[in-house]
């Protein structure tokens, strides 16, 4: 078995919100995706919200020893992020104050693999005979427009929502998808709340049928091809011709510069 990972901190941002753990005792591998905050919180050693959540679930499963399920410990991990809030005073009433992050992650046990998922990092499956199968939904994608299409459901039974004028503000609109956060129609995301897990994507695969595992965040994503495409292309050239392909996409401004982290899996 071998395990490739690549990093790399996305120009617009101080530091990277991405994190990825490979803990070889326990075999879980992942990736995670802070969410960048729209609160101006630091801690005292200058980290925004996104950075701690990304990189408090990284540690919670790099120095994992116990035996858990995959979805019993992203519930711990994500129970030790509420309570990391709660020791920074944050106000988890307000969806838009809690500091969130996407995980994708995998856990080899004996002759199955156990994969869970929240957000938009993703899972693909290289399955023995070459084809690939994504595992995860991106939960996040179509948020803008589902939260367009709820406001105006809401208003329509007489809820109180603002004008849809203001939401040109992308800051309103950012706060309003938050808002969304592990709700039906929502998006699913690690944020300390509860509900979080109900909307948690997991299974199983059987060793036997998979040649590798490759899990990525979002700043990988390109914008014409499908996700097989891309992980086609890494296998067959490189991750840095991949990324130089996805830079000049973000030169020409056809996407908006992210971090990118990617753990592959190859037995």
């Amino acid at each position: 078995m071998r395990v490739n990972t690549y990093q790399q901190k996305s120009p617009l941002k101080q530091e990277c919100e991405d994190s990825y753990f490979c803990n070889e005792d326990q075999m879980i591998y992942g990736v995670c995706d802070g969410a960048t905050p729209l609160v101006p919180f630091r801690d005292e050693k200058g980290h925004n919200g996104a950075y701690i959540a990304s990189h408090l679930f990284a540690s919670y499963f790099t120095a994992l020893r116990e035996k858990h399920s995959l979805q019993v410990a992203v519930a711990k991990a994500n129970e030790a992020l509420q309570n990391k809030m709660l020791e920074y005073k944050v106000d988890t009433r307000k969806k838009e104050h809690l500091w969130c992050t996407c995980i994708a992650a995998v856990q080899i046990d004996g002759a199955k693999i156990e994969y869970a998922q929240l957000g938009d990092c993703m899972i693909v499956a290289i399955l023995q005979n070459g084809t690939m199968r994504v595992v995860s939904k991106d939960t996040v994608k179509g948020i803008s427009e589902r939260a367009k299409k709820k406001r105006e459901e809401d208003r329509k039974k007489g809820l109180s929502v603002l004008e849809e004028h203001v939401f040109q503000d992308v800051r309103e609109q950012l706060k309003y998808n938050r808002y969304l956060a592990n709700m039906q129609g929502g998006y699913s995301v690690a944020n300390g709340m509860k509900e979080a897990m109900n909307y948690l994507q997991h299974g199983e695969l059987h060793i036997n049928e998979v040649s590798g595992i490759f899990i990525c965040s979002d700043g990988l994503f390109h914008p014409d091809w499908p996700l097989e495409q891309t992980v086609a292309y890494i296998r067959k050239n490189s991750i840095n011709e991949y990324v130089a392909i996805i830079e000049e996409l973000e030169g020409i401004d056809r996407i908006r510069p992210d971090d990118k982290t990617i753990v592959m899996i190859d037995f």
